[in-house]
């Protein structure tokens, strides 16, 4: 039986990783920075990601950036993801709304190529990473019961109605 995160040691992630404890600790300084990593390795994927497909910019990029970050949610699980989650509340971790994330500045470039109204770039990337965030904690609330990418198609359609996009 696996155990809730909240009863993970981190000397049961070095059995697991096979590696010492004091490994662990060099590179982290606890269970919850390992999470955090996960964010600067997300945007290095996203990156292999979108410079290998090459999707056009404008609204067929922000399409490809929002949906490769619903597709990686739906392979960690709901479980993992709502993990993640709490973890985000807790932390102190300033990089997950940096404004110098891959994520975050392709959205921008992506929504200036769409020729955002009503907003700015800045603002419309924020709202629709909020909403992403929405449908992917309420997919988590659900134990992930439903098609995550039919409910944030469903969910950011007004988003992109209201922006012009």
């Amino acid at each position: 039986m696996e155990k809730d995160f909240s009863d993970v040691k981190v000397q049961d992630i070095a059995k697991k990783a096979g590696v010492s404890v004091g490994s662990v600790y060099y590179h982290y300084r606890s269970k919850e920075e390992i999470i955090d990593y996960g964010y600067f390795a997300f945007d290095q994927q996203l990156k292999e990601f979108y410079e290998s497909s090459a999707p056009q910019s404008g609204i067929n990029g922000i399409h490809a950036l929002l949906s490769y970050q619903i597709d990686t949610c739906i392979k960690r699980t709901s479980r993992v993801i709502a993990i993640t989650f709490k973890n985000q509340i807790n932390s102190e971790n300033s990089y997950l709304y940096s404004k110098d994330r891959y994520l975050y500045r392709l959205l921008v470039e992506n929504l200036e190529a769409a020729g955002v109204r009503r907003k700015t770039p800045e603002e419309a990337a924020n709202m629709l990473l909020c909403a992403t965030r929405g449908c992917v904690y309420d997919w988590c609330c659900h134990q992930g019961a439903y098609d995550l990418h039919e409910m944030a198609a469903r969910e950011l359609e007004p988003f992109y109605e209201y922006l012009g996009i």
